[in-house]
């Protein structure tokens, strides 16, 4: 079925059903089996933790079984969100929480013991981490393919109140809630520049897989939204950064060699890595008798500056998402096989690594731990407030001040207010440098999760279409060249394709 057409076969949903039966039985026996042999497992156990080297056979199975239960648990929510009308990673996202404590850890302790033994623990933890540098790549490199053709003051003034104005509101806010909320790090500098951080971000790849559901990639609303996402999200990384530099305290040198070291990060993949990445990817394009294995160097390749970079990066004091995250943004775009390497890494990191991810976000994060008192309640709703209302009004009036529709701007705003999961990567990364506490992080997940989930809803409310869900992701959506108008909107290109559920 072709891009352009929105037809679809009077019996598509008839068809599509075993598709889902399939998946929803698989995903029971798989957890039904694995279950069993849990209790088989925990019957032999002896409960001393990890063991000796005898033992070692039960933690791999142990660990093959916590894989089977992760990917299919998250496998199953991802399907049921889509048939819910919301994007995929909703439904691993709240997975991945109700694996811990939040939900299996409350109410079947025992099953969440033996299924997340400490000895597992580590080994799921390497695969998230792995998924989340390849994920922080991927976003990278959807941001640096985002080409401008034109300018505008409409696009100027969006730009900025996307980034600025949540920005400013979550300062003061930061100030309002004072000292009580401060992380271990006890920096009220680094809180007030973090929240403000967290509250202005958006989700890029949940952005570009809405915008692609509901056909509006092409649209006014839809490449405006794009490129305010892209240049915001660039932005708040920056601010990152700084707020987590900010915890190294004052007098120390740490935070100069780190800026100096980033820099020099920056310029090393700019050019010389970059450029020996094209040189590479002409010899392998170029001709048709290159070695059967230099299918796979691409991809090497790929993983290892990857990798590299955020190991680089850690050593200097930043995060290691944020070298994975400039070696996408420096990755050379056009070169086939290149590309190809690209997609294949997306594919495996977004369908078989991020539930990792995600579990080890539910582990670390006690929803039900939250205490609803009326501080508690007071806080979260002011937040909550102030996350939507500057991240929907802000963008939304500039552009209705620059002559955009009443609608059109409105929906503008509701785009720009889904956070999704690079949110969350921020606010893990606040939590483990110690400026925010554990009471702020699980108000701000609960924050997160709401206005992502409300971004479809709202949309369905201003008269976008809602998503038909599928078995794939939908065809790849084409730019169509169009003329000039006033307040002209810049052309965005869409970033690469993502895989299905894995935005």
């Amino acid at each position: 079925m072709s891009a352009t057409d929105n037809t679809r076969p009077p019996n598509a949903a008839v068809r599509r059903r075993p598709v889902v039966l399939a998946c929803v039985a698989l995903a029971v026996v798989s957890v039904a089996v694995s279950l069993l042999a849990l209790r088989h497992a925990g019957a032999a156990a002896s409960g001393d933790g990890v063991r000796a080297a005898a033992d070692h056979p039960d933690l791999t199975l142990r660990f093959l079984i916590a894989v089977v239960v992760v990917l299919g648990v998250a496998r199953l929510a991802g399907r049921l969100a889509v048939l819910a009308g919301q994007p995929p990673v909703m439904g691993e996202i709240c997975a991945g929480i109700a694996l811990g404590p939040t939900l299996l850890g409350r109410i079947a302790p025992d099953a969440a013991a033996r299924l997340f033994p400490d000895g597992v623990l580590p080994m799921l933890n390497g695969l998230a981490q792995l998924g989340l540098v390849l994920f922080m790549f991927g976003v990278g490199r959807e941001l640096a393919s985002v080409r401008l053709r034109g300018t505008g003051s409409r696009t100027v003034l969006v730009t900025q109140a996307s980034l600025m104005v949540p920005f400013a509101a979550g300062t003061v806010a930061a100030v309002a809630l004072g000292t009580a909320y401060l992380g271990p790090a006890g920096d009220p500098v680094a809180f007030t520049v973090f929240l403000g951080c967290a509250l202005s971000i958006t989700a890029f790849p949940v952005l570009a897989r809405i915008l692609e559901e509901l056909r509006m990639t092409r649209s006014e609303v839809g490449r405006l939204s794009l490129l305010a996402a892209a240049v915001g999200d660039a932005g708040a990384w920056l601010l990152l950064a700084v707020a987590v530099a900010l915890t190294e305290g004052p007098g120390t040198v740490r935070p100069v060699v780190t800026a100096v070291g980033g820099l020099a990060v920056v310029l090393l993949l700019l050019w010389p890595v970059r450029e020996a990445l094209r040189r590479a990817a002409r010899r392998w394009d170029g001709g048709t008798g290159a070695p059967r294995g230099h299918r796979a160097a691409p991809t090497a390749l790929l993983l290892c500056l990857a990798c590299g970079a955020a190991a680089v990066t850690s050593v200097i004091g930043l995060h290691p998402v944020i070298g994975a995250f400039l070696a996408g943004a420096a990755y050379p775009a056009g070169p086939a096989s290149l590309d190809a390497a690209a997609d294949r890494v997306a594919s495996f990191s977004g369908g078989l690594l991020l539930p990792f991810f995600f579990l080890g976000f539910g582990l670390s994060a006690d929803l039900g731990a939250l205490p609803f008192d009326a501080d508690t309640l007071l806080v979260g709703g002011a937040l909550l407030a102030v996350a939507m209302l500057t991240k929907i009004l802000g963008p939304g009036l500039c552009a209705r001040l620059t002559g955009m529709g009443r609608r059109d701007a409105l929906s503008l705003g509701v785009l720009l207010n889904a956070r999704g999961l690079t949110e969350l990567v921020v606010l893990g990364i606040g939590l483990e440098a110690g400026i925010i506490d554990e009471r702020v992080f699980a108000i701000l997940i609960v924050i997160t999760l709401l206005t992502t989930a409300l971004t479809v809803p709202l949309l369905r409310l201003l008269g976008h279409a809602r998503p038909a869900p599928s078995a794939g992701p939908p065809e790849p959506v084409r730019e169509q060249a169009a003329e000039s108008r006033a307040h002209a909107v810049p052309a965005v290109t869409p970033p690469p394709s993502t895989p299905a559920g894995h935005p």
